[in-house]
């Protein structure tokens, strides 16, 4: 290849990831989309559950808090955290409701997923099939976890996976007042 090509090939390649680089972060910086963020309203939903109900948090959220775990069958942190989420649950849970949203998994791969753990969950798994609240409260990676305190106000997040010192953290921040 002749050097004046190469050259050529070369400002042409530059260019191109030099616009593409730049068209991103326009896009990013221009976005009206934020992430809930702690301090900020949360964000109503309604949604089917696993057994067939349908969770609303804004009726859950008149008297109780609520702490939202967004989840994946595939997601291997998200398999550790559950059975301490589940054994917190189940100490009481009179004033606040752990919501397990799963995003956009079908039903058979989510059973699997419930039978290989060594006990069965007590808290609701909610359908997030469209993945409306997934988009609407910004999840990134899984697991994320929300709580959101007695008024309706996100108080805690907290993106990975949780122990049991940050269960009992969210389960505090949920249930303030």
């Amino acid at each position: 290849m002749k050097k004046q090509t190469r050259n050529i090939l070369r400002v042409a390649i530059i260019t191109s990831i030099v616009v593409l680089v730049g068209v991103t972060l326009w896009f990013n910086l221009t976005s009206d989309s934020q992430a809930v963020q702690v301090g900020d309203d949360a964000v109503d939903f309604q949604l089917e559950t696993l057994d067939g109900g349908t969770v609303q948090l804004s009726e859950i959220n008149e008297d109780r808090g609520v702490i939202l775990n967004f989840w994946g069958t595939w997601c291997e942190p998200c398999r550790e955290e559950m059975p301490d989420m589940n054994t917190i649950y189940n100490e009481g849970h009179d004033e606040y409701e752990l919501i397990a949203v799963n995003v956009s998994e079908g039903e058979q791969q989510i059973n699997q997923f419930l039978m290989s753990l060594d006990e069965e969950l007590s808290f609701p798994i909610a359908l997030d099939r469209n993945r409306d609240v997934t988009k609407a409260y910004q999840i990134g990676p899984l697991p994320t976890t929300i709580a959101i305190d007695k008024s309706g106000v996100v108080v805690e997040k907290q993106e990975y996976q949780l122990s049991v010192d940050d269960i009992y953290n969210f389960v505090e921040q949920s249930t303030s007042e």
